[in-house]
């Protein structure tokens, strides 16, 4: 980048506990707030979060000791990747607020934010180890409204700083170590979180949440093994909405764990059902989806297994569904205890969405699972490779090994599924077979 940033007053030191000696989020909103005050609308103001990667990760691994320095190590490279008088604080335990002006136009902004990330991104001796440093970087650059005196500054500016926070987050969910601008479209999603959230209490409560079953059959003879319950939300305003559309708010909010119990109660009802009206056999498995905030609640298990139990079916008529992710969270300590914990009661485990991230194939080997499910995009889809089947062959090959299903999701073409039972898939799941339905419509499907 060849345009500099112009000298921004030095916000003034505020003693505090933190190692890196960087003054905190208020003193960081109150600098910026004078830079909106005294700035103007054609004055290009950006402002960038940087989140250290993983950083909860070094701190159970090394000791908050060794996750300090790197904080500090951080905090000097970023001071050495700006301006020395631009704003720049510590707002979190692994969260940095930057801020310049003068910048000649957008797309300089946009290099901003990348220069940031290139600078703080390798690997670095962190105590005795050897760490990969990476961080993720939202920017936004400040439009008119920002400069607007007929609001308060320090509103603008606490704006201002959220809007390059759902940048930020934004490159978190892309897979992390990238840096993300704020726009009109990641607006118009900060929007409706902040919808969702407000208004899932009241959905499950007041009936707009149901679920459909989508049937997963043997690969070989197409039989029906088993369902996934899939949660549903019937929203007034914006119609019909899949699960991955607000779990994740659901998440943040706190809002899915009662959520989740109401799932795993009507699954395990409609299992029941589907049992007693003799629609399938015995051995039908219900697959329910948990999230990391349900796995990580020490009374889940305990629900779990209560739900089972009054309904009438045993523990290995139900298959956690869990993503990949999961497992590599900064608290994932907790999910495998519960992942233990249901494994000994004889919950059958599935590892979700296999093969979207760079750390999954040591799942394989280091998580106790019994079901392999691999996302849409590892399942041969239209266009794969004949390097991509000896990929698949070989995972399918290694899971057998290690006495687990593989499940191949998302199967839309006869094609595909060809190339899926070659590849040794034991069973197979999409809209080819069977798409997501309600119970009523579930039952005459498995009856056939």
């Amino acid at each position: 980048m060849t345009e500099h940033c112009e000298h921004i007053r030095p916000l003034a030191h505020v003693p505090n506990p933190d190692p890196t000696e960087l003054p905190d989020r208020a003193a960081a909103l109150d600098r910026l707030a004078e830079v909106l005050d005294s700035g103007a609308p054609e004055t290009t103001t950006v402002v960038a979060i940087v989140d250290i990667d993983r950083l909860a990760a070094v701190n159970d691994a090394l000791g908050h000791d060794v996750g300090d320095r790197l904080l500090v190590s951080t905090a000097k490279r970023l001071a050495g990747a700006i301006r020395p008088d631009d704003v720049i604080a510590r707002t979190g335990d692994d969260e940095f607020v930057v801020a310049c002006t003068g910048l000649a136009d957008d797309a300089a902004a946009t290099e901003f934010g990348d220069r940031i990330r290139r600078a703080l991104t390798g690997r670095l001796a962190v105590g005795d180890v050897d760490w990969d440093v990476s961080v993720s970087v939202g920017v936004t650059v400040a439009g008119p409204d920002a400069f607007e005196p007929s609001r308060p500054a320090h509103r603008r500016a606490q704006e201002v700083v959220s809007h390059a926070h759902t940048a930020m987050r934004a490159a978190k969910q892309r897979g992390r170590a990238r840096s993300v601008r704020f726009d009109d479209e990641l607006a118009r999603r900060a929007r409706l979180r902040t919808e969702l959230a407000a208004a899932l209490p009241r959905a499950w409560r007041g009936g707009q949440l149901e679920l459909d079953y989508q049937p997963i059959f043997s690969a070989v003879d197409e039989r029906p093994e088993g369902a996934e319950a899939l949660l549903r939300w019937n929203h007034p305003t914006h119609g019909r909405l899949e699960a991955h559309e607000f779990v994740e708010v659901a998440e943040e909010t706190g809002a899915i764990v009662p959520i989740g119990d109401w799932v795993l109660d009507r699954a395990c009802e409609s299992l029941r059902s589907l049992i007693e009206a003799e629609a399938v056999d015995t051995q039908f498995s219900m697959h329910v989806n948990a999230t990391r905030l349900q796995l990580a609640t020490p009374t889940f298990v305990d629900r779990l297994l209560e739900s089972v139990d009054d309904h009438g079916l045993a523990p290995g008529h139900l298959v956690v569904e869990i993503r990949a992710a999961c497992f590599v969270d900064h608290d994932a300590v907790e999910v495998l205890r519960s992942v233990g914990a249901l494994r000994d009661a004889g919950v059958q485990i599935a590892i979700d969405n296999f093969g979207t991230g760079s750390e999954a194939l040591s799942l394989l080997t280091e998580i106790g699972a019994d079901v392999l499910k691999l996302d849409g995009g590892l399942a041969l889809p239209a266009g794969s490779s004949e390097t991509d089947m000896r990929v698949v062959r070989a995972l399918v090959s290694l899971a057998h090994a290690l006495d687990m299903q593989v499940v191949a999701g998302r199967v839309t073409g006869l094609e595909q599924l060809r190339r899926l039972r070659a590849a040794g898939c034991d069973l197979v799941q999409g809209n080819l077979l069977g798409p997501p339905a309600p119970l009523s419509e579930l039952r005459p499907r498995m009856e056939r």
